[in-house]
């Protein structure tokens, strides 16, 4: 793997019961403390709603990191302080960005 390229996390989310079961105002600091921590690792990201397309999975969340170090903390934080795992059934895939520009050409 290229370590100047940024890494691109490519996640898959479902949203359990235990999040619904939250007060209107457990879930706003749930968000406001996993926003901050993406904000503050370099994160750039979009969500993607897939709700109205399949029940398999509700969100595509496609995240740019600066470092595979900024994940490995990520990580950490979700695994440790936010505790996602609680609140939301996630499948990840993590690579470089490859560019369109070339594909196809000789």
């Amino acid at each position: 793997m290229d370590e100047k390229k940024p890494i691109i996390r490519l996640m898959f989310a479902k949203v359990k019961e235990a999040f619904f079961d939250l007060s209107d105002e457990e879930k706003m600091e749930f968000m406001r403390k996993d926003r901050g921590n993406l904000d503050e690792l370099g994160c750039k990201f979009e969500m993607i709603d897939l709700r109205w397309s399949t029940e398999e999975w509700q969100f595509v969340g496609i995240e740019e990191w600066p470092s595979i170090e900024a994940l490995e903390k990520r990580a950490k934080f979700e695994k440790e302080e936010l505790q996602g795992f609680r609140f939301a059934e996630m499948k990840t895939y993590v690579g470089t960005r490859e560019s369109s520009a070339e594909y196809g050409k000789e």
